[in-house]
């Protein structure tokens, strides 16, 4: 512990070094090349919220920092560290889909992301796209979807970062990342590592975390070449290792033990030909897990699922303002468990989209059908419209018909899986409207999901459980971001704030679902002056039920976070930072007794080589 103090007073007496500033030359935007084309194409008419790697980097290094506090997604953590599930305008985490560079990387186990596993250091932002947009994204995407992205700048300019952070809890974290590139071609290189002891103390519980330690590394590569003028090669890879203990409750203590390793590659062809322009991927996910019930011993559970994947798009401009799109997409996924056995899953789909612009008016119109051996997909279908009464005020109105497929886990598990299950279908509805006046910028947006055919766990009559189609599920809400920055000289600011009114009632009982809050709301605001930076980060979670008659829940709570940094030497070669994370010491949990940490701590340097 001393060496602890003596190196964050170390950084104090860093951070107070007087130091010279230097004027920053206006330099020119370089020509950025984004592999998600979808999310390009669709984000005229339909909000997208972008988090840039400024604010990557004030949260890494898990994706669930990052959207837990900039955006209104709710989180349901196992404690800091353990599985983290994500709650999109009120749906569950398997109706909220995670899109890497273009493609749905949901496991094909369970259906959803755990957001602990997603490092941030391996993408260059990320976008959230809330609403339906399973036309475009496939299975999972009714709440919202998580775009994961990597960007290709051919600025002939080579850079080098290095991160190191150490903080509370013995924890650990290093980036390193890489970009050189030319004319031609572009070429980035991400490797994080992270560990940590997670051995906190339970705000006033007299208890520790115990089992709760966790260590991954992650590796991402992107490449990009331009073959000629009319063609553009681009590959990216990505693999991550990782294994935790999975902590118990306050009450009940645990030692198992999980592993998890997943690999993602995918290679895309671009061809411009005039008024016709075309994309091909190939990908090929892997995903392969460990499950020990005791890490002492080598007994385990695992599984294994093998996704390729084959998708074309051609896109023709009939005019200046009206082209028309056709996606054809052919997916085969193989996989294997102790507890699902050996199976396999084909799935081919047509879509087709029509994108028109009429001066002020825009609007687009979708469809996409599926075939299968597993189930019976419905035809979907999405229209969105945009119109902009002036340069302050955009309004937009968007319906859609979306999907969830059941996952190897609802149709082949062991000791209940119904192989006669029916896709979730839910029908949506959103108004949106935006405003922009100097600095300002304000969103708000109220919507409809009526979700049928959900996929629920119950029990039997012989007390085994079992997936159904059982539930029908209303949601509406209103959601609401602001933004604002501003100049005065060399002070600069920075206000984000995000809120969410969510109501997601199921309709045969007419209780609220567990784990939605009613309200959440985020603000983060910075402030730079030369070579000082400081931001502050609140995040206000609204009550849930952890029942389903609604007779018990979990308080709401307020989390605040405060950092500092400041940069040094010639072309800020240097910056070192200090956070103080929960710094009211809340205690809080988002899982019934599961105590996250009070007030902790971490440090961080920067090398930019």
């Amino acid at each position: 512990m001393k060496l602890n103090r003596y190196y964050l007073l170390f950084l104090g007496l860093l951070l107070a070094l007087p130091a010279l500033s230097q004027n920053e030359s206006v330099t020119r935007l370089e020509e950025v090349v984004l592999s998600d084309i979808s999310l390009k194409r669709d984000s005229g008419e339909r909000r997208v919220m972008l988090l840039n790697d400024s604010i990557l980097r004030e949260n890494e290094p898990s994706l669930t920092s990052v959207l837990k506090f900039n955006s209104t997604i709710f989180f349901r953590e196992n404690g800091l560290g353990g599985v983290s599930s994500a709650s999109f305008r009120g749906t569950s985490a398997q109706q909220t889909a995670v899109i890497w560079n273009g493609i749905n990387i949901n496991s094909q186990f369970t259906g959803q992301t755990d957001f602990n596993t997603i490092p941030t250091g391996i993408v260059n932002d990320i976008s959230i796209r809330p609403g339906g947009g399973s036309v475009l994204y496939g299975s999972g995407a009714i709440g919202g979807s998580v775009h994961l992205n990597n960007r290709f700048k051919f600025d002939e300019k080579f850079h080098n970062q290095l991160k190191l952070d150490y903080g509370s809890f013995e924890t650990f974290s290093g980036v390193f990342k890489t970009a050189i590139s030319s004319e031609k071609t572009s070429f980035q290189l991400n490797l994080t590592h992270h560990t940590s002891e997670n051995d906190f103390e339970y705000p006033r519980e007299n208890q520790f975390n115990e089992n709760g330690d966790f260590g991954n590394t992650s590796l991402g590569l992107s490449v990009a070449h331009r073959l000629n003028k009319d063609h553009l090669l681009k590959f990216h890879s990505n693999f991550y290792q990782g294994e935790r203990g999975f902590s118990g409750t306050v009450t009940a203590p645990s030692k198992s033990k999980f592993e998890d390793v997943n690999s993602r590659n995918l290679l895309e062809w671009n061809g411009f030909y005039g008024d016709l322009s075309s994309s091909f991927k190939l990908a090929y996910l892997d995903e392969t897990f460990r499950y020990y019930e005791n890490r002492q011993t080598g007994e385990h559970n695992f599984g294994r699922a093998k996704t390729g994947i084959a998708k074309t798009d051609l896109t023709y401009l009939f005019t200046r303002n009206l082209k028309v799109t056709g996606i054809l997409e052919y997916q085969q996924i193989r996989g294997e468990g102790t507890n699902t056995g050996s199976n396999r899953r084909d799935i081919g789909s047509f879509a087709l989209l029509l994108k028109h612009s009429l001066g002020d008016f825009s609007y687009q119109l979708s469809a996409r059908k599926e075939a299968t051996s597993n189930y019976e997909s419905p035809l979907l279908f999405a229209a969105n419209g945009l119109y902009k009464f002036s340069e302050n005020y955009e309004l937009r109105l968007g319906a859609s018909k979306n999907f969830r497929i059941p996952t190897f886990n609802d149709l082949y598990w062991y000791a209940g899986g119904n192989l006669d299950l029916q896709p979730e279908t839910s029908h949506q509805l959103e108004l949106g409207h935006t405003f922009s006046l100097r600095k300002f910028k304000f969103d708000f947006a109220g919507y409809l999901i009526d979700s049928r055919n959900l996929l629920r766990w119950v029990p039997t009559s012989s007390g085994l459980w079992r997936p159904e189609n059982t539930d029908e599920v209303r949601n509406y809400g209103l959601e609401a971001g602001l933004d604002w920055s501003n100049s005065i000289g060399s002070h600069i600011f920075d206000l984000n704030a995000t809120y969410a009114w969510t109501h997601s009632q199921n309709q045969a009982t007419k209780k609220q679902l567990i784990y939605v809050p009613e309200h959440k709301a985020t603000a983060s605001l910075g402030y730079n002056y030369k070579r000082y930076s400081i931001f502050y980060q609140f995040l206000y979670n609204g009550s849930i039920f952890t029942s389903s008659d609604n007779n018990y829940s979990l308080e709401d709570y307020q989390i605040s976070n405060l950092g500092i940094a400041r940069n040094f030497g010639r072309n800020d070669f240097m910056k070192i930072g200090f956070q103080v994370r929960n710094i009211f010491d809340e205690k809080y949990m988002s899982m019934p007794g599961r105590p996250m940490p009070g007030r902790y701590f971490n440090s961080s340097i920067t090398f930019k080589l």
